[in-house]
């Protein structure tokens, strides 16, 4: 560790990733959304139920604060920390630059709103909305993954990766004055908001079943709402520019009923995107850096095993280019990019994503694998290990290299024509050879892709 920095000394061999000694609440990560003059230090990432108040750390009983390459500190905060919520604490997220932003707020060329205006962003409120403490984590509805403000951070640095990633580009297909823009799963909203920014004439929806997006200082042609993807939608026919889908993998359990609302919604020649990781629950490529037997094995088949028993499997079924042939979608492209993971794979977003995968190990196997019976702790542990492992290999440099999770993307566009069929064979496998459409985005000829880009331009 480097010299002036603290440490959190973590039972059971877990990280020990260093903690920048000053600043670390200011600016305030534990507040929605993450405040835009956050700067990017260099900074390593710790773990641990962590209390950052008053730019205190208080620590619980059971951990050992010890001071690197300086006097030993021993001493507990004065106040007693609550239960922490994950292991993952809110003051060990990274402070990172937003790579897109509002200079101001929107005022529409008014000079001044109320706050029931500013406030009209969410067009729909829930009172009862379903959300359920389970480990220590929040969660909504029967959704696998975490709802609170630690996940919602973790988002906000992800987005920030993907932003580096396509030279804050937003999408991948080509968008002419769009009028009506429908993001599926929105989360917290950072891409809807993006796109709302980017197109300020365009009506932007994002759809979700928990309420976790902001409501003040977005643009105002942006709305939220509350909707569950999986009932039938509420949407015009033929009117929608572009549906976008990001990082659902396991969300849904009949993709087909997904992809034949969007193509309902969308207007004749509108587009689909689907985004998800490529290999994170396959044992190839990034599970194939772990030794056989590892935590990382142990929990990726107690994983796709939970999937199943849910009825909402995880990979990449449902980046199938077939499944958008068969709704009726023509021009189909599927791309695959390399995402580094730590700064030795990539210096412009490796640490971030490193930082977003291993906070990300708990946040997307707690409730599953507790669900079919596995014990919190167990579980716990076994994400610190694959933390720790996962931490290991990136810094390594004689295995670093190569060290990446696989991003696909699958587009496609409904014909302006009915029954348009544009493709020009299926080979014998059963893969699509050819294409025709063009695709004017800019995202594909500036950044890295680990495979070739099927497309017909």
């Amino acid at each position: 560790m480097q010299s002036g920095k603290e440490a959190i000394q973590i039972p059971n061999g877990s990280l020990d990733w260093e903690l920048e000694g000053e600043g670390e609440g200011e600016g305030g990560l534990d507040q929605d959304p993450p405040s835009p003059e956050l700067a990017v230090d260099d900074l390593d990432f710790a773990t641990g139920p962590l209390v950052v108040d008053d730019n205190e750390i208080a620590v619980p009983s059971n951990y050992t604060l010890i001071e690197v390459d300086g006097d030993k500190n021993d001493e507990e905060g004065d106040e007693e920390p609550a239960r922490a919520p994950s292991v993952y604490a809110m003051s060990t997220y990274p402070r990172v630059q937003p790579a897109y932003q509002s200079e101001r707020p929107y005022t529409n060329g008014q000079d001044q709103h109320d706050a029931a205006t500013i406030d009209s962003s969410r067009t729909l409120y829930a009172e009862d909305v379903d959300y359920q403490i389970e480990h220590g984590r929040q969660y909504c509805g029967s959704y696998f993954m975490p709802v609170d403000q630690t996940e919602q951070t973790r988002q906000y640095v992800v987005h920030q990766v993907y932003l580096k990633l396509f030279d804050l580009e937003l999408t991948t297909v080509p968008l002419h004055n769009p009028s009506y823009i429908l993001d599926i799963g929105t989360g917290i909203g950072e891409w809807a908001i993006g796109v709302a920014e980017k197109y300020p004439e365009c009506e932007v929806f994002g759809t979700d079943i928990a309420p976790i997006q902001p409501t003040q200082q977005v643009p105002f042609n942006i709305e939220f709402h509350i909707e569950n993807a999986e009932e039938e939608w509420i949407r015009p026919a033929n009117a929608v520019d572009l549906v976008h889908l990001r990082n659902m993998a396991g969300a849904f359990s009949d993709w087909r009923f997904i992809y034949d609302q969007a193509f309902s919604c969308i207007k004749p020649g509108g587009w689909i995107e689907i985004l998800d990781f490529d290999d994170f629950y396959a044992f190839q490529n990034f599970v194939s850096f772990y030794p056989p037997g590892s935590p990382a094995h142990i929990l990726i088949d107690g994983i796709m095993e939970a999937a199943k028993a849910a009825g909402r499997p995880r990979g990449v079924a449902h980046l199938d280019p077939k499944l958008l042939i068969d709704v009726g979608f023509v021009d189909i492209k599927e791309s695959i990019y390399d995402l580094g993971i730590g700064t030795r794979a990539n210096s412009t977003y490796g640490k971030f994503w490193l930082f977003a995968v291993v906070t990300g190990f708990e946040a997307s196997c707690l409730r599953p694998l507790t669900n079919i019976g596995w014990d919190e702790a167990y579980v716990r542990d076994l994400c610190l290990r694959v933390g720790h492992e996962t931490k290991m290999l990136a810094e390594d440099p004689a295995r670093a290299e190569g060290f990446v999770v696989k991003l696909r993307v699958l587009t496609g566009r409904k014909p302006v024509e009915p029954r348009q069929w544009t493709a020009q064979t299926l080979n014998e496998n059963g893969q699509i050879d050819d294409y025709s459409g063009g695709d004017d985005s800019t995202i594909g000829s500036r950044t890295m892709k680990s495979d070739e880009t099927v497309s017909g331009c």
